[in-house]
């Protein structure tokens, strides 16, 4: 159903989960960065905790800016569920969130403790995310069956005890947003990976920005851009909690 790409376990290379009907769990392909991937569902705990559940949309967001990547996942059946006979839509399910535990080797279910939000039981299908009201946290819009749209404004409070960074990359021919390059934000003893694209989800576009939770440290020491053509440049004075645009030309080659 629905198919997120990123880099988990911030090794610089980019991990796959898809999602899949009732019955079967969503699943977790870890990148070796040599072109092969290996199941690491059940390693990150995901296999139990989304077995019951028919996924769609799943956004890999940093909910809480630690720079780790977190996992929602919209949920809805396409059968009729037994245990809801006699509901007038027998389809509807809880969403899901689950925390990155800063290891990038589990995840653990947060959905209990993230708000009213996820106290819906909906037949929910696409998620898009992006940082609605620029405030530096990713928010989620969601589509349902039969029910509204659903906006699921970021207001966690370990988000605003964490640093940020936005980058919105320009370049002047052919691809404007350059859908696909690489933005990779150098940070003391990590370096941090988001690729620059509005897909992956179900039915759904995203924020064309690059989001980054920088954690308790504001430094930045550089971003780097690789752009789609396998060029790059490098931006040294970028300050933390701000939106940028970065436009091709105006960095330092490499």
């Amino acid at each position: 159903m629905g198919v997120a790409v990123g880099d988990l376990g911030n090794r610089g290379i980019e991990d796959i989960i898809v999602t899949n009907l009732t019955r079967e769990g969503s699943v977790l392909y870890r990148n070796d960065g040599k072109g092969r991937f290996s199941d690491v569902t059940t390693e990150f705990g995901l296999l139990r905790l989304t077995f019951v559940f028919t996924g769609f949309g799943m956004p890999l967001i940093d909910y809480d800016n630690d720079g780790w990547l977190d996992l929602f996942v919209a949920n809805g059946a396409v059968t009729k569920m037994e245990s809801l006979r006699g509901d007038p839509y027998p389809f509807h399910q809880r969403n899901q969130l689950f925390h990155n535990e800063q290891d990038g080797k589990k995840f653990r279910e947060v959905t209990d403790a993230a708000g009213p939000a996820f106290r819906f039981s909906e037949v929910s299908r696409g998620a898009a995310f992006g940082d609605i009201d620029n405030d530096g946290s990713i928010d989620v819009v969601m589509t349902n069956n039969n029910e509204p749209v659903r906006l699921l404004l970021n207001q966690s409070n370990s988000h605003r005890r964490n640093h940020w960074l936005q980058v919105r990359l320009e370049q002047s021919r052919h691809d404007r947003f350059a859908i696909g390059a690489k933005v990779i934000v150098h940070q003391r003893a990590r370096k941090l990976l988001r690729r620059v694209h509005t897909d992956s989800s179900y039915l759904s576009a995203n924020d064309v920005r690059a989001h980054f939770g920088l954690g308790d440290d504001p430094k930045i020491d550089a971003v780097m851009v690789e752009w789609p053509d396998g060029s790059h440049e490098v931006w040294e004075k970028v300050s933390a909690d701000t939106i940028v645009t970065l436009r091709r030309g105006t960095g330092r080659a490499q």
